[in-house]
């Protein structure tokens, strides 16, 4: 008892348990579900949503907010296959431009709002605005196609990959690959480096954080830049996905991210995000759109429910966050 109590202590455990009894249930529904198959497809499918949130739950966890991960994403996509089709798809040329653009325009973001003191919500509504207003003008909402397989290629590679039936090779895909990598590094820059205690003390309490030596200017430039950087490495596999590029393909991407971030236990007010729990998030919020598409949904219909489980989750945070602050006054006042 004292053993289970400890486990669904944490957070995570309860979106685990979830994600359980939605798998079983989705399972019933659909034996297909459960597959090994399924499994990996729906993963590899939703890496780029699982790369963005891990970068959008680093600005989260300073106690701010990203809006224009999307449009990052849409950017860096654009920026690559252009340079694609004048230069050729060098891998590690590509891969250096769309980390280094990605990285780029989420530092101009944390310097608005480290530097000017603008809030984090209007700098990157700003941004979003910005970049989408000049990609609808660049490109004309024109799709991208025809870049050089050199590049694209990558999308086909397979790890540990065993033939099936159909003479599909069924492994673990390089896009997952990429999302683990991502997932590992976040959990060792958050755990065992200066800057990463830093940002969960400044989400924590940043009058705290200031106090303890931590520069949170520094910190909140740091954080969207990471964000940043996370939203290229996105964009470079959505790339090796898809294989061409919509510029409007990213469009409201910022809703499923953040909620992907929120649903997996981070607080809006920072300092209490896991990667472990946005992968989590980001599953469960995969899951409620299969089972959605599953029960024949309409898609209107699918955006609303997505949204009243966003509204429920960023709620039950508030009132927790309340009784908990009432707790603590209430046994400083005892005290």
């Amino acid at each position: 008892m004292a053993i289970a109590k400890r486990i669904f202590s944490y957070k995570e455990s309860t979106i685990a348990l979830i994600i359980i009894v939605l798998m079983l249930i989705l399972t019933i529904s659909s034996p297909v579900f459960l597959t090994f198959e399924n499994l990996i497809s729906t993963l590899r499918s939703n890496s780029v949503l699982g790369i963005a949130a891990i970068g959008a739950l680093i600005v989260i966890n300073t106690g701010g907010i990203d809006v224009s991960v999307g449009a990052l994403i849409a950017m860096v996509t654009v920026v690559t296959a252009q340079f694609m089709l004048a230069f050729g798809g060098n891998p590690f040329v590509i891969f250096a431009l769309g980390l280094t653009t990605g990285t780029a325009l989420g530092a101009i973001n944390g310097l608005f709002v480290a530097k000017l003191k603008i809030p984090p919500i209007v700098v990157t509504l700003a941004a979003m605005a910005i970049l989408n207003g000049f990609l609808r003008w660049y490109t004309n909402g024109a799709w991208i196609s025809g870049l050089p397989t050199q590049f694209t290629d990558i999308g086909n590679i397979v790890f540990f990959y065993t033939i099936n039936e159909r003479g599909i090779p069924i492994g673990l895909p390089i896009q997952i690959v990429f999302l683990i990598a991502a997932a590992v590094l976040t959990i060792l820059m958050l755990r065992y480096t200066i800057v990463g205690r830093g940002i969960m003390a400044m989400g924590g309490n940043s009058e705290s954080s200031s106090r303890m030596g931590f520069s949170n200017d520094k910190l909140t430039i740091f954080a969207f830049a990471y964000a940043g950087f996370m939203a290229g490495l996105a964009a470079l596999v959505y790339t090796t996905i898809m294989r061409t590029v919509d510029s409007n393909a990213f469009l409201g991407f910022e809703i499923r991210v953040i909620g992907a971030v929120v649903l997996g236990g981070a607080s809006i007010k920072g300092g209490a995000g896991t990667v472990v729990g946005t992968l989590l998030g980001m599953y469960l919020l995969t899951m409620v759109n299969n089972g959605l598409v599953i029960a024949r949904v309409s898609t209107f219909y699918q955006h609303i429910i997505i949204g009243v489980i966003i509204l429920f989750a960023v709620s039950f945070d508030v009132l927790k966050t309340k009784r908990d602050e009432r707790r603590i006054a209430k046994v400083d006042i005892e005290g």
